[in-house]
């Protein structure tokens, strides 16, 4: 019964660890409509017309 109880905690610390190393290469990736987002404000000079338009511009062109 030790040996079972103790198997299943490695078993468990593993897929924990497992699934802390992959959330760390999730978080760093941008999403696209985060990549369209900062492009739109670049581009957008401080004009929010402008900023949504070219947002969207990029969106449709490569996030759809």
């Amino acid at each position: 019964m030790r040996k079972l109880i103790l198997s299943l905690v490695f078993v468990l610390a593993t897929g924990t660890v497992m699934n802390a190393s992959s959330n760390d290469e999730t978080l760093l990736k941008k999403s696209c409509f985060e990549e369209a987002w900062d492009f739109g404000t670049e581009e957008g000079g401080g004009d929010a017309t402008v900023e949504w338009e070219t947002m969207n511009r990029y969106y449709t062109m490569w996030c759809t």
